[in-house]
């Protein structure tokens, strides 16, 4: 008998026999066993998961002496024919080569024909997908409505390409790729029935290197038993052309050292032995998977298929998970290059320099780079250390307690610190220190109990490590004048004390300023060139209502140039909303591009709050003189109406006699 191939010979002749695919075996067969038999299947997958075999057991099962059934015999006449390819009644039409609109024609006639041997007539269309349109139009009749005794069964690889029309008339089978453990134990049951010798890690690598396929698998034992008596890993490497544990464990290190001569040098060895560049770079992009997903969960299994446990986690610490999908980005963009470059050794040795280079600047290292300094910046702010952001209340809070205490051996009542405090608040630093020294060399009332000014500063210093507090400067003390014999009630409110009519408690208290916001930069007003920012300021209206920003250009109206120093425009608004709807970035941007064009220099613009304006710098002021008392129109000597003298008063007339 002449050999037969080993995908050949251990073809599966039942359901029993059938290695995975355990979801389609269990429907075929309930579908056998209730009679429930569809007139149209259709199977999808990948090579080599079992499509036309499981097409020819369904026919034999569906033509069996014993069916329909789930358990051909293999014994009879219909199930060895079937098994052979000599049955008349089941034939298998390869659609890549019988495509055209005839070849339908013709199955559609036979089809209407009566079986000669078996129950039913099969028809297995293999690679489907490659029927041409109008040979797919001339099978749908015949595929929707088919004679009692006919059954359809479509195999292919590309379901997507199958007209939907033809795809709604079929029961559709899912084939998936077999797993790993399932083809290794598959091949040790060939290997010991084919007398072939093979290592367990052999039998792995065939499987990994078939990706789910079992025709592929064993096609490639079956090449490694001719290679060696003994099927060994090295052989398997050697037939695949892949390049080896060990050395690509080198190629990985010397990446990860970051060392591009050792990891070049590495590359032309591999190079010399006669390794394809493509392999080359497959084989990195999967070690850099295996040591992504050993970082991740060491108990996955089928990682160690690359390298062991031990090897993987030496190589680990040399990368981080961002560098490693980094190092993947640059992989699958070296591949892809090298399918339309004529010197593919140019585009690995690129690639190695990029997976080595210190700053590459692929998404993933940047975005890793970023997430780094956001967790050191994170940790600097637990620990303390940052310079923290303060209040403009806490500023102006500080600053006056640290001057009106120039001693911290000084004491002051309670009374005498809350009008310190009281005064400070209100935004009054000068004043404030003066009030409180007047009130501190009073007659106190009650003894000192705590020191409230300078516990405050010693406070405030240990609150806020990022300020440093102006030195205390000394206070001129100005003596308070003798008080009256009949201190008024508003005095004796204000303080125990006895304060003279000529101090400062007295006196009405000056309007309360608003507190100055430390947000908006420092500005002399009508300041620096005042005139030329004018300018600039009028040709930017014009260029967004030209170019019909309308509602910026209303916004921007209402504002007016008070100063123009430093390239920083300050324009004042009566509104405040207006103020902070233009100090937005999406207006401000705009206006100051419009002012980089208008001006050819970058301007900052500053909105404030224009409480009232004044005049340019430099322009004289005048003063305005009362206008003289008309003099009042003299009484004429001789009678005249009561009318006539509300003329003369109203247009400021006088009667004359001629």
């Amino acid at each position: 008998m002449a050999y037969q191939t080993l995908y050949l010979r251990w073809r599966p002749s039942s359901f029993e026999t059938l290695v995975g695919q355990a979801p389609v075996k269990q429907a075929l067969m309930n579908s056998l066993t209730s009679g429930r038999i569809a007139h149209a299947y259709l199977f999808t997958g990948p090579r080599g998961t079992g499509k036309t075999t499981t097409a020819r057991i369904f026919a034999k099962a569906l033509n069996c002496v014993n069916g329909p059934t789930d358990r051909p015999c293999g014994e009879c006449l219909n199930c060895r024919q079937i098994t052979d390819g000599s049955a008349l009644d089941v034939q298998e039409l390869d659609a890549a080569s019988n495509r055209g609109v005839d070849d339908i024609k013709n199955l559609n006639k036979n089809a209407d024909f009566a079986p000669v041997n078996c129950r039913y007539k099969v028809y297995i269309i293999d690679e489907a997908h490659m029927l041409t349109t109008e040979a797919c139009n001339a099978l749908l009749k015949t595929l929707e409505e088919p004679p009692d005794h006919v059954v359809f069964i479509l195999a292919t690889t590309e379901p997507q390409k199958i007209l939907p029309t033809i795809h709604s008339r079929c029961q559709r089978f899912d084939f998936h790729p077999i797993t790993q453990e399932e083809i290794v134990a598959h091949l040790q049951k060939v290997a010991e029935g084919s007398d072939i010798k093979a290592e367990k890690e052999a039998l792995e690598l065939i499987a990994a290197a078939s990706e789910g396929g079992m025709r592929d698998a064993l096609s490639l034992l079956e090449q490694c038993g001719v290679m060696a008596e003994t099927v060994t890993a090295e052989v398997v490497r050697s037939v695949r052309g892949i390049i080896g544990r060990e050395i690509l464990r080198e190629l990985v290190y010397a990446v990860g050292q970051r060392k591009v001569s050792d990891a070049l040098l590495i590359f032309d060895k591999l190079l010399m032995q006669g390794k394809d560049i493509s392999q080359i770079l497959i084989e990195l992009s999967g070690y850099m998977r295996a040591l992504l997903l050993y970082k991740a969960t060491p108990e996955y299994q089928p990682i160690y298929v690359t390298d062991t446990a031990e090897e993987l986690g030496k190589l680990a610490p040399l990368y981080s998970g961002e560098r490693i999908l980094a190092a993947q980005q640059i992989i699958h963009e070296a591949m892809s290059e090298l399918r339309f470059t004529a010197r593919g050794r140019i585009t690995a040795e690129m690639c190695l320099y990029d997976l080595c280079r210190e700053d590459n600047r692929t998404l993933k290292v940047l975005a890793a780079r970023i997430n780094r300094l956001e967790q050191e910046l994170e940790a600097i702010k637990t620990q303390g250390t940052a310079v923290t952001a303060v209040s403009p209340d806490t500023v102006a809070a500080h600053r006056p307690v640290s001057q009106a205490t120039p001693t911290p051996q000084r004491k002051d009542g309670p009374a005498e610190a809350a009008a310190a405090q009281e005064l400070t608040v209100k935004g009054e630093p000068a004043e404030a220190a003066k009030k409180a020294t007047i009130v501190s060399e009073a007659p106190k009332a009650a003894p000192a109990k705590t020191e409230a000014p300078a516990a405050a500063t010693e406070a405030s210093k240990a609150e806020t490590p990022g300020i440093t507090l102006p030195k205390p400067q000394p206070i001129p003390i100005v003596k308070p004048e003798p008080k009256p014999a009949t201190p008024s009630k508003t005095e004796t409110k204000q303080s125990p004390a006895s304060v003279g009519p000529g101090s400062a408690a007295m006196e009405k208290p000056a309007p309360i300023s608003p507190e100055p916001d430390v947000s908006v930069s420092a500005y002399t007003p009508y300041g620096g060139e005042w005139a030329e920012g004018d300018a600039f300021w009028a040709k930017a209206m014009e260029r967004l209502k030209a170019e019909r920003k309308n509602s910026i250009a209303s916004c921007a109206s209402h504002g007016s140039v008070i100063a123009y120093e430093n390239k920083v425009l300050t324009v004042g608004f009566k509104m405040k909303f207006l103020c902070d709807r233009l100090q937005k970035p999406d207006y401000r941007e705009v206006v100051e591009e419009v002012l980089l064009r208008v001006a050819r220099v970058p301007i900052r613009l500053q909105c404030v709050v224009d409480a009232g304006g004044g005049k340019p710098a430099g322009a004289p002021a005048v003063k305005m003189q009362p206008a003289a008392a008309k003099p009042a129109p003299a009484a004429p000597d001789f009678p005249v109406s009561e009318s006539t003298k509300k003329a003369m008063e109203m247009f400021g007339g006088t009667i004359h006699k001629v």
